[in-house]
């Protein structure tokens, strides 16, 4: 559970129903950063003021003792906030229909009081106290199969904390675990038959106290732990169809083996419900697309009961030799096509070792060309059950003034418009871009949009409320993530990834530079007339919640078009990696997601209540 200032507004929750443009973006850094001072974990309960239709959003973040101001300008012209505190004054300017954000880094305890105004009429004072200082918290979750009870304890203080966890009558109650400042610690589990009771009741001496109780069993009902954890894809993972070089030597057949590594989460749910959970299984060694000796294969597991079993893990994907690659998968779901809906599979091609993101040459778009990687995709129809033969995008998408480009793993989107969005990253001049490719035609043909940002890398795209189409970025500089806004001030008049971007931000939502991802909370079923998405102001993210390392994986949710983050939970404590998410047909969001190059891909599944920590 987080702290909020004295007198402040209890958090909103939101409970589970059971272009190219080239602007000098991510070298722009806020004035308002101040200090870098890390200690993972936990955002208190936002102070927001509004008049009119533009707001100022005051938020802490005690994942890095920060105070987050974000300015809304939801208006048709650009606009200068004008802010003032602690006597100094900062005038950013933001785009219709745009926002941006000021953070500043302090100790806990520290009391704020914003003045913001705009020549529109905004005047309002958005005041609080960074609150850190009891940012603890004691998180029960479940492995499944196998039915292993973990009790998490978070320490986001600025001092170490001694947990006392008791179960009353289990053998060798109570424990106790010295959690650091700014830590966490998953070291007490306990295998128990499905089916049994738990009671914790956990305390610190500085006045922390939670309890838990329910029964162990896995699937998320009433009662249960509201996470459960199951690993997808490991080291020692059977994959079925792998390609490989016969003892001819000349000739090619596929076999059942393992991986030396496997990385890059992908993860998409089908009209009905269907999940599709697909990795690279780099197949010699842990080297990215073009490494190495390039044998990356495309594997998936697919499951029609919520994510309570998997089929077994197969190649979906792969290249004629093993010294051509395909990887870095993304997925993305056409609904308005009826049935289970029509599945596009985005992968990179490689062809050939040394043939990588940065090893690729600019000149060419053709579909053979062998110089650059390619964007390749395959479809299905039924549920990821069979798969069509691969389609070469680089004729449709790829400016041949770009070096290396590649569709950044994980998962794009439909838009309410029915559009199809998949992010792209590329490269030109030097230069690493965000960007988009989009299909108004149900796939029969693909665009590249304009840059969305410079100096990024992988990025996802979302809807909000509002309609707005927004890029959560992951900075090449690590420390942040970085927004942009879709169809600011397009001379086309375009509204979304077609249209030129306004200038991206700095989030201040710490973050030590990994592909991450956020979603709008929108179940399979929640489609328009047409069959597309509707939209939500309800978020959901999932990131490293460290400025330095890849660890500390967190959930947040939003309620307000991402305008605050007032609660969020550990799905991983210490080491984790790349993730994705994706709402479950009956609500639940499952997140996938990767430990280090050798720890496996897990399936974590949780409630919004969980999420939270507000069950």
């Amino acid at each position: 559970m987080t702290g909020r200032p004295p007198n402040a507004p209890h958090p909103s929750r939101v409970h589970l129903p059971r272009r190219r443009t080239s602007p000098p973006r991510l070298v722009l850094l806020l004035v308002a950063v101040l200090a870098v001072l890390v200690a993972p974990l936990a955002t208190a309960a936002p102070g927001s003021a509004a008049t009119g239709t533009q707001a100022a959003v005051a938020s802490q973040d005690c994942n890095s003792s920060r105070i987050r101001l974000e300015l809304l300008n939801p208006t048709a012209a650009a606009t200068t906030f004008t802010v003032a505190y602690g006597g100094s004054t900062w005038t950013p300017s933001v785009a219709a229909g745009d926002r941006t954000d000021l953070y500043f880094t302090r100790t806990s305890g520290t009391a704020y009081s914003f003045h913001v105004t705009t020549p529109q009429g905004l005047d309002t004072t958005a005041a609080g106290t960074l609150d850190c200082s009891a940012a603890l918290g004691a998180q029960v979750s479940l492995d499944c199969p196998g039915n292993v009870l973990r009790m998490t304890l978070v320490n986001h203080s600025s001092a170490a904390q001694d947990f006392t966890v008791a179960w009353p009558g289990r053998s060798g109650s109570a424990w106790t675990r010295t959690v650091a400042a700014g830590a966490s610690d998953d070291s007490l589990l306990w295998t128990v038959a499905s089916g049994t009771a738990y009671s914790f009741t956990t305390t610190t001496a500085s006045g922390f106290s939670r309890t838990e109780s329910g029964t162990a069993t896995c699937g998320l009902a009433s009662g249960t732990p509201g996470m459960n954890a199951q690993t997808l894809f490991s080291t020692s993972t059977a994959i079925q169809g792998l390609n490989r070089l016969s003892s001819d030597g000349s000739t090619y057949e596929t076999y059942t083996g393992t991986a030396t590594s496997v990385r890059i989460p992908a993860m998409a749910v089908t009209n009905t419900g269907t999940i599709l959970a697909v990795a690279d299984a780099r197949v010699d060694s842990s080297a990215d697309l073009g490494g190495g000796d390039n044998n990356i294969q495309t594997v998936m597991r697919r499951s029609t009961d919520g994510g309570a079993t998997w089929s077994a893990a197969k190649v979906v994907l792969h290249a004629p030799t093993t010294s051509e690659g395909y990887g870095d998968p993304s997925l993305v779901v056409d609904r308005t096509a009826g049935g289970q809906g029509t599945i596009y599979l985005f992968d990179n091609y490689s062809p050939a070792p040394g043939v990588g993101y940065y090893g690729s040459a600019a000149g060419s778009d053709s579909a053979t060309d062998t110089t650059a990687m390619h964007i390749r995709y395959i479809t299905s129809t039924d549920g990821g059950a069979t798969w069509s033969a691969p389609v070469d995008l680089n004729p449709q998408v790829k400016d041949v003034a770009w070096a290396g480009m590649f569709a950044s793993s994980g998962h794009g989107i439909q838009l309410a418009s029915g559009r199809l969005v998949q992010p792209i990253v590329y490269r030109q001049d030097g230069v690493d871009h965000a960007a988009d490719i989009y299909s108004d035609d149900h796939g029969a043909t693909w665009h590249a949009g304009p840059a969305a940002a410079t100096g990024v890398n992988e990025s996802k795209v979302l809807q909000r409320g509002d309609g707005k189409v927004v890029q959560n970025l992951r900075s090449n500089s690590g420390g942040n993530r970085w927004y942009a806004t879709a169809g600011d001030a397009s001379p086309s008049g375009a509204t979304d990834v077609a249209g030129a971007f306004g200038p991206a931000w700095n989030s201040g939502l710490v973050d030590p530079g990994c592909n991450a991802d956020e979603i709008a909370y929108l179940a399979p079923t929640q489609v328009g007339a047409g069959g597309a998405p509707q939209t939500t102001s309800v978020a959901v993210m999932s990131n490293n919640a460290s400025a330095s390392s890849r660890s500390e994986l967190t959930v947040r949710v939003s309620s307000d078009d991402g305008a605050s983050w007032p609660r969020q939970a550990l799905v991983k404590s210490g080491a984790a990696g790349y993730s994705t998410l994706a709402v479950l047909g009956g609500g639940a969001v499952a997140d996938l997601y990767e430990i280090g190059d050798t720890g496996g891909i897990v399936f974590a599944d949780f409630t919004l209540d969980w999420a939270q920590q507000d069950r």
